[in-house]
């Protein structure tokens, strides 16, 4: 949400210096994001050769897992992103 305001403000040319939370927040975004792109494909391919697969193990255990972790880390994301609040940018006068 403050990506797409930040977007805004830069149209409208009112664009402030990003803070250093934020700054923080979107390398974390940029790894998690690089980190996804080469573990699905990883992934994909270890299920599609069936590692690691076993009868024995109920496929609706597996399933309620995979909905718990969906569920759990979209409730986390979603909550920072609406409540995130970027720290206050100290500007160094003794630079002018």
């Amino acid at each position: 949400i403050i990506i797409i305001q930040r977007s805004v403000a830069k149209r409208n040319g009112k664009l402030d210096p990003m803070g250093e939370k934020l700054a923080s927040r979107m390398i974390q975004i940029c790894n998690a994001e690089l980190v996804a792109i080469t573990t699905i494909p990883l992934t994909a391919t270890f299920m599609a050769r069936g590692v690691g697969y076993s009868q024995d193990f109920p496929w609706q255990a597996e399933a309620a897992l995979a909905a718990l972790v969906f569920a759990g880390l979209s409730f986390k994301y979603v909550k920072e992103a609406l409540t995130f609040e970027d720290s206050p940018i100290a500007l160094d006068s003794s630079s002018e």
